[in-house]
């Protein structure tokens, strides 16, 4: 609950610090440091209580630090989900992903910016599941995972900008796949 509760506040402030200063909606950039807010949405596959697709808002914050060209990543993001099932299960899914790594960008022309990304991710995660008032908990163990991935962003008029991208993070089982698409406004 702190660990939300700080990524709020510190979304909300750079947001508000950034639209004062004039500048992208949601960035802070000073020198080599940039830092961006989080904000999405997942399609996740579940297996409890029985297989099935779920969908969650997740939010966190990015930062970049150094030339574009070869910089230090950091990213931490949040997501939480609450169901419940005509069984009387109540299921709660909370999970906090970490990453680490280093990104290259690459301005292609006036409009294009294609990345390059690649590091070390890791996953807390926390379920809990509530029949017949009983609730188990389960921790999986935090595993740490190489992951790589690329984006393009398209600046549309300077004002405007689309982002798609596509990580893979490299577990023991099998590869898990990330595909993001991104909107930005630049105020």
């Amino acid at each position: 609950m702190k660990t939300q509760l700080l990524l709020a506040v510190l979304t909300i402030i750079i947001s508000l610090s950034t639209f004062a200063q004039g500048r992208s909606f949601g960035g802070f950039k000073s020198g080599n440091l940039e830092i961006e807010p989080v904000v999405g949405y997942e399609r996740v596959q579940k297996i409890l209580p029985t297989p099935h697709t779920s969908s969650r808002l997740f939010y966190g914050l990015r930062a970049n630090y150094g030339p574009k060209y070869l910089s230090l990543e950091a990213e931490v993001t949040q997501a939480k989900e609450d169901e419940s099932f005509d069984t009387g299960v109540d299921i709660s899914d909370n999970s906090t992903n970490y990453m680490l790594g280093l990104r290259s960008s690459f301005n292609i022309g006036r409009a294009l910016n294609w990345y390059l990304r690649a590091g070390a991710h890791a996953r807390d995660s926390k379920y809990e599941r509530t029949q017949a008032g009983v609730t188990t908990t389960i921790e999986p163990a935090t595993y740490v995972n190489p992951y790589a991935g690329t984006g393009l962003a398209i600046n549309l008029m300077n004002v405007f900008t689309l982002n798609a991208g596509m990580n893979v993070i490299f577990t023991d089982d099998e590869h898990e796949y990330q595909s993001s698409l991104g909107f930005g406004i630049r105020i």
